[in-house]
């Protein structure tokens, strides 16, 4: 099993459980508030964990405000030797999930945006050709560890989100993996957001044609282009029903890159990490709601649902 490097962030999250998303000019009593460790970063290493992967996890927290992310890195016995303290606060953020489990997020960068470019070289010392890379777009210098750990003949799988067009002028082609929702891949080849996913799909293949793709479909289920086949896989969602859909994408794909970095059968590596994302979102929390690889394996042997499928 080949080692799973996470760099990435690492935020406090504050979830507000509302009647609806609040309105500009209003003033909205919130139902319940939970205070949960989260960020992108942080939830797709517990995912990659819980999924049976070799992970470690380099990022940035604040020394006085991050006990809760500390906490969650030991339990889930995430590798923390490459973790950076600061003065400053950590990354946090402001969730609304209304009632029907939608969710919107309000991010303050804090400590994730203050890698250095000789921390990342000190980190990726420890690393070596095959193993993976996971990157978001939640912390700074993304370019030069693209590139760094690119050189050294790591896996580097970079999920677009949050997307802005600036992404486009990193070196995309580097990466191994590119992990991107509808809209993000139609802004990328400069496509409508309701193009066919897989017109999409290979319009991102002929452009970035040394890299696979994961393209996530919402409920519908998502898509797998590899760099060396020509077909695709197809995976629909399981039926669930909703409680808080936060971290489902992050709980997907770490159980995704988990199982890919175990030489899992890409098919079932995405029927897996579909059945993870499923559980997931009958539970409240980003990393709290992530369930462990026997739960996983129970619930896909109960469900008899087939998901994978010739087209969604």
């Amino acid at each position: 099993m080949s080692k799973i490097l996470n760099f990435g962030s690492l935020n406090i999250d504050y979830v507000y459980t509302v009647p609806h998303f609040v309105m500009p000019g209003e003033t909205l009593a919130a139902l319940e508030r939970n205070v949960f460790a989260g960020g992108k970063g942080l939830n797709q290493s517990v995912a990659a964990a819980r999924a049976g992967g070799d992970v470690y996890h380099a990022g940035a927290i604040g020394k006085d405000d991050s006990k809760v992310l500390t906490d969650t890195i030991a339990a889930n016995k995430i590798n923390d030797e490459c973790l950076m303290r600061r003065d400053g606060p950590s990354g946090h953020t402001f969730i609304q999930v209304d009632t029907t489990g939608q969710n919107c997020i309000l991010l303050y960068g804090g400590a994730n945006q203050s890698i250095t470019c000789e921390e990342i070289d000190s980190t990726l010392k420890n690393f070596t050709k095959g193993d993976y890379l996971i990157l978001q777009n939640e912390i700074n210098n993304i370019e030069y560890l693209i590139k760094s750990a690119a050189a050294k003949g790591m896996k580097v799988c970079f999920n677009v989100s949050p997307f802005t067009t600036q992404l486009l002028t990193l070196p995309l082609d580097k990466c191994a993996y590119l992990i991107v929702n509808e809209i993000e891949g139609s802004s990328m080849v400069n496509m409508p957001e309701d193009t066919d996913p897989y017109i999409l799909i290979e319009k991102l293949a002929a452009k970035f044609p040394k890299t696979s793709f994961v393209l996530t479909l919402g409920v519908r289920g998502s898509v797998l282009k590899l760099k060396e086949r020509n077909d695709v896989i197809s995976c629909k969602s399981f039926k669930v029903k909703a409680v808080d859909t936060t971290g489902a994408g992050d709980t997907f794909l770490g159980y995704l890159i988990a199982n890919l970095a175990a030489n899992a059968d890409p098919k079932l590596a995405l029927k897996t990490a579909a059945a993870a994302s499923a559980i997931a979102v009958t539970r409240k929390g980003a990393a709290p709601s992530i369930p462990l690889k026997e739960e996983v394996m129970e619930f896909l042997a109960k469900n008899k649902d087939e998901v994978l499928t010739d087209k969604i």
